[in-house]
């Protein structure tokens, strides 16, 4: 499968990615492990293809649709984190959790996380989850466009918010 700036090794090979800039050579790149539980990995790669969504709507000037998908980007990220902390045992329960409103609450599934992690959440990812913390599923039914200023801040806000989550899996 092949996104713009992503790019899976092969697709049996589950346990790691290449993410490489147009800038690096084919071969080139950071290998980073992704969940080996299938849930968190399917939340793990619906974010990134969210947020690969989200920054092309973003240069197509598409404000709300961009910010709406980083978001859900943001929101899948967290429900990966949550599933590859979760034992096995307890997966389908948690999954079910992941149903009505409160499963697109940040700062419920950042709880949750941070509960079952025993992990907390370094300060400056916090503050950036603090900023997302605006994002609604009702993004989806405004109207409106946002300014370009918005929606790079709240990019950028995504972007070191996977990083970090990158670095947990």
């Amino acid at each position: 499968m092949q996104l713009a700036g992503v790019r899976w090794i092969t697709e049996a090979d589950e346990h790691s990615w290449r993410a490489s800039s147009g800038e690096e050579s084919a071969g080139s790149g950071l290998t980073v492990a992704i969940p080996t539980a299938p849930e968190a990995r399917l939340f793990y790669r619906t974010a990134y293809e969210r947020f690969e969504d989200a920054r092309l709507l973003m240069e197509h000037q598409r404000t709300t649709g961009s910010i709406y998908l980083a978001g859900f980007a943001v929101e899948c990220i967290l429900k990966s984190l949550i599933l590859s902390v979760v034992p096995e045992s307890k997966r389908s329960e948690t999954m079910a959790l992941f149903r009505g409103h409160r499963a697109h609450d940040f700062e419920w599934l950042r709880r949750r996380y941070v509960a079952l992690g025993k992990m907390p959440i370094p300060e400056a990812t916090a503050r950036r989850l603090t900023r997302v913390q605006t994002w609604t599923t009702d993004i989806r039914y405004l109207p409106r466009t946002f300014q370009m200023r918005e929606v790079t801040a709240f990019y950028n806000d995504t972007d070191a918010i996977l990083t970090w989550a990158d670095g947990r899996l």
